[in-house]
């Protein structure tokens, strides 16, 4: 029961985190760098910025969504945060998805860059191409939902 309470607990602190989000079309292309051309890369977030350089590839001889972000906190103070992306095909159904954010009780330092490369969405072989929709977000806040 303690367990169920935490949880409500730290989905209704992220519903009231100040956040900033972007959707659109895109299309995913195969690459194995993600300093290529082609590599879709967009900037958001109010006090956490967080620059995405998405793009598809190899990894472990998968194909794999890469869908991380590079974030930066811009604020004076110490922040948290949490990424969120979707992926969805042209009938709007869901691809794929990931998420990564902040740990610990410290946060991300005033004027502190990190990479969030963990967000991989491995996908059956060409599924990748079905993509043409995305929406991500990043909730952010100076208050930790740590657990002590």
């Amino acid at each position: 029961m303690k367990l169920i309470a935490q949880t409500l607990l730290i989905m209704l602190c992220a519903v009231s985190l100040p956040a900033a989000a972007i959707e659109g079309n895109i299309q995913i292309n195969y690459t194995n760098s993600p300093f290529k051309s082609g590599v879709f890369t967009q900037e958001f977030g109010d006090v956490v910025k967080a620059k995405c350089a998405w793009y598809a590839g190899d990894f472990f001889g998968q194909e794999t969504v890469f869908a991380g972000v590079t974030v930066t906190n811009t604020g004076s103070k110490p922040m948290f945060f949490n990424y969120y992306v979707a992926f969805y095909d042209k009938d709007k159904k869901l691809v794929g998805a990931s998420g990564q954010g902040s740990y610990g009780k410290k946060g991300l330092k005033p004027g502190e860059e990190e990479q969030m490369g963990s967000c991989l969405i491995t996908l059956p072989k060409g599924r990748y191409k079905n993509i043409v929709s995305y929406q991500a977000v990043i909730y952010e806040s100076d208050q930790t939902t740590a657990r002590n």
